[in-house]
């Protein structure tokens, strides 16, 4: 299985138009990667289980304090969807996509952020995001402001903006060491 970038981005509203939004967007042709969604999320004894993602978002964006995640997977290519719920009423977007298609990951952080109308993105790889609204914030503002591709070996970095190598030719991520 490939090494996954992670890219994600804060939310301005947690509505289920958002999510929606979101998603015909970014995946448009996708599964739900869970049979149940518990409350709480990962519960022995929970008060409630759905059987569909919408029911859970209704749920979580009508529960602002609601802390839960959703994945989808691609039915097309291999990429994921994911929303995050956050416990201060916070939402997070991200997508996944393979690592080692640099111009992909460049493309989908670009349009995330023009999605949701903020430059505060961020590209991991195979890590969660920040788990309130004030870590995420933080947490990118101590990000270098302006990364380079040597930004590519780091666990997370803001968007790159150069889609090319020196000589014209697309980049190519390079390996961790």
């Amino acid at each position: 299985m490939p090494e996954y970038a992670d890219i994600y981005a804060l939310a301005s509203t947690r509505t289920e138009q958002a999510v929606t939004e979101f998603l015909d967007h970014f995946l448009p042709d996708r599964v739900e990667s869970a049979d149940g969604y518990e409350i709480p999320q990962y519960s022995d004894a929970p008060t409630i289980v759905y059987t569909k993602a919408s029911d859970l978002i209704r749920h979580c964006c009508n529960s602002p304090n609601e802390v839960h995640t959703v994945y989808w997977r691609s039915e097309i290519q291999p990429e994921h969807a994911m929303v995050f719920f956050l416990r201060d009423g916070g939402l997070i977007f991200g997508v996944s996509t393979p690592a080692e298609d640099i111009q992909r990951i460049d493309r989908v952080a670009d349009d995330l952020g023009r999605f949701l109308n903020t430059e505060e993105v961020i590209v991991t790889y195979e890590d969660l995001p920040p788990e309130s609204s004030e870590d995420f914030r933080s947490f990118f503002q101590g990000l270098p402001p302006l990364p380079d591709e040597t930004a590519r070996r780091s666990r997370a970095h803001r968007p790159i903006k150069g889609e090319q190598d020196g000589g014209g030719q697309p980049a190519t991520r390079p390996e961790f060491k």
